[in-house]
């Protein structure tokens, strides 16, 4: 009786553990249109902005890349879901 218990235990683990990340991975959601417009033009604003920024030395570079940065995460909050 015991075996018998503990061979179904731990197939209906082995079952759950294969199921659960399985049924997880099906529930991915895909990003709306404008989404991923709204991050391409972030990331593109972004790209400008440090390409700007490696032109300046020092402090300036620094403040600039900062600012960039700043920016970046600003568009990617609020942007579209």
């Amino acid at each position: 009786m015991k075996r018998i218990l503990t061979n179904t235990a731990l197939t209906l683990a082995l079952a759950l553990g294969v199921a659960v990340p399985a049924t997880m991975a099906k529930t991915k959601h895909k990003a709306s249109a404008e989404h991923v417009a709204a991050v391409k033009k972030c990331n593109e604003d972004y790209a400008a902005a440090k390409k700007d920024a490696a032109t300046k030395k020092g402090k300036e570079m620094k403040d600039a890349m900062a600012s960039a940065k700043k920016s970046k995460m600003e568009c990617m909050k609020n942007a579209p879901k």
